[in-house]
């Protein structure tokens, strides 16, 4: 089984953010308390890489301080496309392996899917693979060219290369790749920037393979949902909104009763037990762990706690406490 290497790109520019601080990175937005880079680099952690690199630029300490303690962190001076940020990491990536490259603003992907390209990648003997998927609306992402009448992967056209006619296709660049690395340490140099934007693009590696006769293909996401990428807040909350979903039903199907998970806002790593009950108007966030038995909520945000078995909070407030067994904390406490 060949080595892995992550190369997470977070170093894009965030304005459509609209913040009052410019410096501001994009991809350390909170959902649920949480960085939405740090749920990309959680989806490709069970790969067990051998080296994680998130590579930053605009607002890059915000996203140094996100990542530093589980990724290795590349600066990207001039954000210069991603062939560019991939440039970045090249001298420090000279290995035999296997580099997945994913965009940092795609809080919703998850392992489950990258397993199967990564699957496709191997069983087919790729030199490349990347995702892709089927919008009804692919305005900004770049267009995947085949052969007509045929699968066979011929270029992915970035947005503002693309004439009238490759406007109207819709299968799209989902933003991952993964790559045979001793490839594309020879392929990186060969990267122009004779484009609209004059970057150097990653995709273009599609057209150079072809070229030389290298294998790449495109796996097709199932859901489009998958690769979702956030550029704005009205994005990041819907994004919040699909990742509140998928935790709330996990945490159901655990044997903790939801009784309105539409106001249930319960982050990815908070634990709870069986036959504890939540109520509506209920926040529980960060590394809180909760027992079995308990009655929490309505109305009451917990960020931190440790909570024992049986007991009742009701409209109150607790952060960074622990709570035993058989308490009735609230209403109206804060601690």
């Amino acid at each position: 089984m060949k080595d892995k290497y992550i190369v997470v790109l977070g170093a894009g520019r965030g304005s459509r953010m609209n913040s009052r601080d410019p410096n501001h990175s994009k991809v350390a937005y909170p959902i649920l308390g949480k960085p939405l880079i740090n749920y990309v680099i959680d989806a490709v952690k069970p790969f067990e890489p051998k080296e994680i690199y998130t590579v930053v630029g605009y607002g890059g300490e915000h996203t140094k301080k996100c990542v530093e303690k589980e990724s290795k962190v590349v600066w990207q001076k001039e954000t210069l496309g991603t062939g560019h940020a991939l440039m970045q990491v090249k001298e420090l990536i000279d290995k035999e392996g296997d580099i997945i490259i994913v965009g940092g603003e795609l809080p919703l992907l998850t392992y489950e899917t990258l397993k199967k390209v990564y699957h496709k990648h191997e069983k087919n003997g790729n030199a490349l693979t990347i995702c892709t998927s089927v919008l009804e609306n692919p305005k900004g992402y770049g267009r995947i060219i085949r052969e007509k009448g045929s699968y066979r992967l011929l270029d992915i056209r970035e947005n503002a290369d693309c004439n009238t006619e490759e406007k109207e296709y819709n299968e799209v660049n989902a933003g991952v790749y993964i790559i045979d690395n001793k490839i594309l340490q020879s392929y990186l140099p060969k990267l122009s920037r004779e484009n609209a934007k004059k970057e150097y693009y990653l995709s273009e590696l599609v057209k150079l393979f072809n070229q030389d006769g290298l294998r790449a293909e495109a796996y097709v996401l199932e859901d489009a949902v998958d690769i979702f990428s956030v550029s704005d807040r009205f994005q990041l909350s819907y994004a919040a909104k699909i990742i509140r979903k998928r935790v709330n039903h996990r945490l159901m199907l655990e044997g903790v009763s939801i009784e309105d998970p539409d106001t249930a806002y319960i982050s990815p790593e908070v634990s709870i037990g069986k036959d504890t009950v939540i109520r509506p108007n209920t926040t529980i966030l960060g590394s809180s762990v909760i027992g079995e038995g308990n009655f929490i909520g309505p109305n009451t945000v917990l960020e931190n706690v440790k909570v024992g078995h049986d007991n009742e909070i009701e409209c109150s407030t607790l952060r960074n406490v622990t709570v035993g067994d058989n308490e009735h904390i609230g209403p109206f406490e804060k601690r």
